[in-house]
């Protein structure tokens, strides 16, 4: 996917200012760049203290052989990672095992949800232990840690607490925020929209849950369904609204991000009913469109408790209560909320927070 050098014109201020060595950039995952892998991407394009590589794929079989044909040719100074998985993070052991000054950052945005029994049950226990394994390896290893809340900090304290933690959070891109004059006047005929990666862990079964028992009271509402989507997933999605006889239902898969904007410009309610999660990119979003975020409860949120209507995570009847009120006291409830969230979101510059995180980093570099 990605795998390119960038020669920077500030050279000399390079760790040891050695020419040959690299900040490497390493990162895997097979779904839409979204999230963290956005974060991770951002982090590359705005490093320019030192010369720079990326790898970036899809497969990480594929991403670690274009990892050891680099090694073969550059040394690398500090690597920073895209992901909290302990595959990874022992790929960064092996390196500094290799290299004992490497400095090696990576972030730690949330706390995976406990398997429960049922479909996916083996797949859930695997993706806990590895990302369980992966916060502890890394807590221990690594240079430095950068995360969106305080609750992963404690976290991470908690089980070294002598680890370097970062807190940024970095909300919308500057460029996409409108005035909030505009934002109280949009024209919205979406009452709920979903907007993220359509999996289980993401809440899309208990999204279309609570669609089924919210149209049996309000049989007028209009839906939204967006994001990254398998074509097993999207089978399963539109089978399950023919089954239930769910119509007025706009789905877009793999939403480019002009038309995810025109979403949140036609949304009033924004639910995300995700089990494990950072502080979404998804909210900041929302905030700066004036639409109102109801979300599980997870210890992730617990920075921003005030801008959300939480709810308890996996209760779909606290769910369908607390959308059902919200839809029927929705002027009320907007007038209330719209200034303030709007005002939050605008508070957390994008490229700020990248800026602060990418400045820490280079620190760490430079004193090693």
């Amino acid at each position: 996917m990605l795998n390119k050098i960038i020669k920077s014109k500030s050279l000399k201020h390079a760790a040891g200012s050695n020419s040959n060595e690299f900040v490497l950039f390493f990162g895997h995952g097979k779904t839409e760049m979204r999230g963290g892998p956005v974060i991770f991407l951002s982090l590359y394009e705005r490093w320019s203290y030192t010369e720079k590589y990326i790898i970036y794929e899809k497969s990480y079989i594929q991403a670690i052989k274009k990892l050891c044909v680099f090694l073969k040719n550059k040394k690398i100074s500090a690597l920073i990672l895209e992901n909290e998985y302990f595959t990874e993070v022992f790929l960064a052991l092996l390196l500094k095992a290799m290299n004992g000054k490497l400095i090696i950052y990576g972030p730690a945005y949330h706390i995976p949800a406990r398997p429960k029994l049922g479909t996916g049950f083996i797949n859930s226990i695997i993706h806990y232990v590895d990302y369980r394994l992966g916060l502890w390896l890394m807590s221990y290893i690594y240079s430095g840690i950068y995360t969106e809340n305080s609750f992963m900090k404690n976290y991470i304290k908690s089980l070294n607490k002598n680890q370097d933690v970062i807190i940024e959070s970095p909300g919308i891109k500057e460029d996409n925020i409108i005035p909030l004059q505009d934002v109280k006047n949009l024209n919205r005929d979406i009452d709920f929209l979903y907007l993220t990666t359509m999996s289980r862990n993401k809440g899309i079964y208990d999204f279309l849950t609570l669609i089924k028992e919210i149209q049996k009271e309000h049989k007028h509402i209009k839906t939204a369904i967006a994001g990254y989507a398998t074509n097993e997933m999207l089978d399963y999605i539109n089978q399950f609204l023919k089954n239930n006889n769910i119509q007025n239902i706009e789905i877009y898969p793999n939403i480019n991000e002009n038309d995810k904007y025109k979403l949140y410009s036609r949304s009033k309610i924004y639910v995300l009913p995700s089990v494990e999660d950072g502080i979404p990119i998804t909210f900041y979003e929302a905030w700066s469109y004036g639409v109102i975020v109801i979300a599980y409860e997870l210890n992730t949120y617990s920075d921003i408790l005030n801008y959300i209507i939480p709810v308890e995570s996996g209760n779909i009847s606290e769910l369908v209560y607390n959308c059902s009120k919200v839809y029927n006291n929705y002027k009320s409830i907007f007038y209330d909320m719209v200034t303030m969230c709007y005002n939050y979101s605008s508070n957390h510059s994008y490229y700020n927070g990248i800026n602060k995180i990418i400045t820490c980093v280079y620190k760490k570099i430079n004193l090693s």
